[in-house]
């Protein structure tokens, strides 16, 4: 009995909804479509979550689609943002200091007692010279020997 009346209440509505879909100029006609439609598909989820045929949790993951679709693309548009904000966090520039030793380049060559744009051969050789004086093990100490070896590394790109 109750699936008569069920049958019988969706073809009065279904009745009343093609003579307000009749009466309708086109262009609400198209809006009348879709939104009926959408609430259709809302009813038709929401039957099938109630008698168990569908889990809660797929519905919840369906619905939450067109939101990752959304940011999907708010991040392809961000991208070239993105990479240049990436280019210049990791090209340190002349009078910055590079991370981990606070040392900027011009300050390394002046420890290495060199003229910017010394050869890689020059850098290597003061460096040599330098650190046999200041080596903790020849008397020096360790924060001389960690500073000219972070000048090294710097110039030489290490």
């Amino acid at each position: 009995m109750a699936r008569i009346a069920l049958l019988l209440a969706i073809i009065i509505l279904g009745y009343l909804f093609w003579k307000k879909l009749n009466s309708c100029p086109p262009k609400q006609r198209q809006k009348l479509l879709l939104r009926s439609g959408f609430f259709l598909l809302l009813i038709v989820i929401l039957l099938l979550v109630a008698t168990g045929r569908i889990h809660w949790i797929a519905v919840a993951v369906t619905a939450a689609l067109p939101v990752i679709k959304i940011l999907f693309n708010l991040l392809l548009r961000a991208i070239p943002f993105l990479q240049v904000w990436l280019r210049n966090r990791q090209t340190p520039t002349k009078n910055t200091p590079s991370t981990s030793t606070g040392l900027t380049e011009e300050e390394a060559w002046q420890l290495l007692g060199l003229q910017p744009g010394a050869s890689r051969e020059d850098i290597i050789q003061s460096h040599k010279r330098l650190i046999q004086k200041l080596h903790p093990d020849r008397g020096g100490n360790d924060y001389l020997a960690a500073k000219l070896n972070a000048a090294r590394d710097l110039l030489l790109g290490h």
